[in-house]
């Protein structure tokens, strides 16, 4: 009896430790959403605050909408379509069973990224326009695999018999379906319906492949602003979803008991579902009337709602943008030829390799006069765009160290600290190949965009003896490891570590004395923008100098406009990250494109990785 008694306990805190792994970070994130300070690592007190900030947030709440949309639809589609075919495979003597039965797992099995850019390809031989619907297509092709699988099982396991005595008894067909083969697959659809919604809502990389014009979702949306580290609103949101899920699991967790009738768990679900969609609906419902609209596709760091309200009142338009994560993200979409983006946004290196694929239309430079007026000279005619026919410069940065002056007890001014063993084990590396092998080639004193082969080899070996020394490869919210102190030393986008040193005042910015990446991203038409003079309009609009200061102070990020000084927030200007200075800046390097020999840094960074 006690060996039994033991055996219980023992069971009963393995099972609490698994929930408890399982759900405190839920619980974790839940309770952030109620801090007072934006960084999530440090604690500063209880407020609401952030649900009356994300309220207000226009962005999130259209990016809420579309997955909702999306989710809805696809599973609408997915329960009617994936129940029918279920039922038809469900038959015990079918032709071609095991070939069926491969076809419907073959969606599970394949890489997602496979199915995206197999997808997008297939859209563009279409000419089928990115949008929600063709997010929602995409959805479907590997969502309705879980219905056919979910429901199938029920069927399968169902006693056919009682189907049989129902059609001997006088019933059709569609009796027999609706009275018997409904209710007891019913359990199973709704749990099958609950995996479709919760599986389209939730992804990101296909997504990110088809989506188009006013098609951002929140996955997207969120994914993007992790530039910026992982920030209340976001914990809000998520909470608010969490809160609207719970019940929906309840419900399915009674019908499959039996504890609860279909109709009334159908009508429960929707209920709880139209809870959700009506404030979405009614805070993001259009209004009337026709009006202009200028669709940007751009970085989530470089959007400043105040820019963005006052070019709508004063051009009596509507400015629509959506927002990617990465250069290649964009280039894929205008290769792909089938979005109707008029403004995007790419850095330096990704100007000159769009405009020599043709993808980049010529500016109409007599519409932008104030870019020419008040653009700093040294940012014009740059290599990358030497006579500026493709690209206006919309902001600048660097790519240099960022460190924590209580756990790092000097003064760093070098590369060569992400290499001092003193510090293994908290040093944080870009997960990015060039500014990786940037600032290794720099650190052995060669060009960032070095095409030796034997350069690029050094630079190599030179990662590989590093390694143990790293604590990981982070892009995204590297900025949040160091505020938690997690990381002490961390290579660093100087426009990420704007708000957080002025949060969190132990962290210092430097551009390393061997030099380091310095970016400008530029305002580019794609060649097939449909509102090339509206988006002309919006660049000049940009560089009148009370808006470039107005982004400044918003955004965290310097731009090339000759602004004054004095409309800047003082705090910013004394922000190194921002303004460094001037001498810093005399052996940074612009990013080229390397041509052919991207394929050697790939494949040595793969190397890196795989170690």
């Amino acid at each position: 009896m006690a060996g039994t008694r033991r055996g219980s306990w023992g069971l009963s805190l393995t099972t609490g430790a698994v929930y408890l792994f399982l759900y405190a970070p839920i619980l974790v994130l839940m309770i952030y959403s109620f801090n007072r300070s934006r960084l999530s690592a440090r604690w500063l007190g209880f407020t609401d605050e952030w649900y009356a900030v994300l309220w207000r947030d226009e962005q999130i709440f259209q990016s809420l909408e579309n997955s909702l949309v999306v989710a809805a639809g696809v599973t609408l589609a997915c329960v009617v379509f994936g129940t029918m075919s279920a039922l038809v495979f469900a038959r015990p003597r079918l032709r071609g069973r095991a070939l069926l039965d491969g076809v419907v797992y073959l969606p599970l099995v394949i890489p997602e990224i496979v199915i995206a850019v197999a997808t997008v390809i297939f859209f563009s031989l279409l000419s089928l326009r990115l949008s929600l619907w063709t997010i929602g297509i995409a959805h479907i092709t590997f969502c309705i695999s879980y219905v056919i699988i979910v429901v199938g099982a029920r069927l399968a396991g169902m006693d056919r018999s009682i189907q049989e005595a129902a059609l001997d008894l006088g019933a059709n067909e569609w009796t027999t379906f609706f009275r018997i083969t409904l209710p007891m697959a019913a359990p199973a659809i709704l749990s099958a319906a609950l995996l479709v919604f919760t599986t389209s809502f939730d992804d990101y990389l296909i997504t990110s492949f088809v989506a188009g014009v006013r098609s951002t979702t929140l996955p997207l949306e969120i994914y993007s602003r992790l530039k910026r580290g992982i920030t209340p609103e976001i914990n809000a949101i998520s909470t608010i979803i969490l809160a609207a899920t719970i019940p929906l699991v309840l419900v399915a967790q009674r019908l499959e008991r039996g504890s609860m009738k279909l109709r009334t768990a159908v009508t429960s679900a929707c209920a709880v579902f139209l809870l959700m969609v009506t404030p979405v609906v009614a805070r993001t419902w259009p209004a009337g009337g026709y009006v202009p609209q200028l669709n940007i596709y751009i970085w989530s760091t470089y959007i400043s709602p105040r820019i963005i309200h006052g070019f709508e009142r004063e051009f009596h338009c509507k400015v629509n943008y959506d927002l990617y994560d990465s250069n290649e993200a964009l280039l894929t979409k205008l290769q792909a030829g089938n979005v109707d983006y008029d403004l995007v946004v790419p850095s330096d290196y990704m100007v000159e390799i769009l405009a020599r694929q043709g993808l980049l239309a010529r500016l109409d430079k007599s519409r932008l006069p104030n870019a020419w007026a008040n653009i700093d000279s040294r940012f014009l005619g740059l290599p990358f765009d030497p006579h500026n026919d493709y690209s206006v410069p919309y902001a600048w940065g660097t790519t240099g160290l960022a460190y924590r002056t209580d756990l790092v007890k000097e003064n760093i001014d070098s590369w060569s600290v992400l290499f001092d063993p003193r510090f293994a084990g908290h040093i944080l590396l870009l997960d990015d190949t060039r500014e990786v092998f940037g600032m290794a080639l720099k650190k052995l004193g060669y060009s960032l965009n070095s095409t030796d082969p034997d350069q690029l080899r050094q630079a190599r070996d030179l990662l590989l003896r590093e390694k143990p020394l790293v604590k990981g490869y982070n892009s995204s919210n590297f900025e949040q490891d160091l505020a938690a102190g997690d990381a002490w030393i961390a290579q660093a986008y100087n426009g990420n570590m704007t708000f957080v040193m002025r949060d969190e005042p132990r962290i210092r910015y430097v551009i390393p004395r061997e030099g380091c990446t310095i970016s400008v991203d530029s305002a580019c038409l794609p060649r097939h923008a449909p509102h090339k003079e509206l988006a002309e309009a919006f660049i000049n609009y940009f560089h009148r100098p009370e808006v470039a200061a107005l982004f400044v102070n918003d955004c965290g990020f310097n731009t090339p406009n000759r602004y004054e000084r004095q409309e800047i927030e003082p705090w910013l200007l004394a922000n190194p990250a921002v303004f460094p200075n001037p001498a810093s800046l005399a052996r940074c390097e612009f990013m080229r494109d390397v041509g052919p020999v991207i394929s050697l840094y790939d494949r040595y960074w793969t190397e890196i990785k795989a170690r």
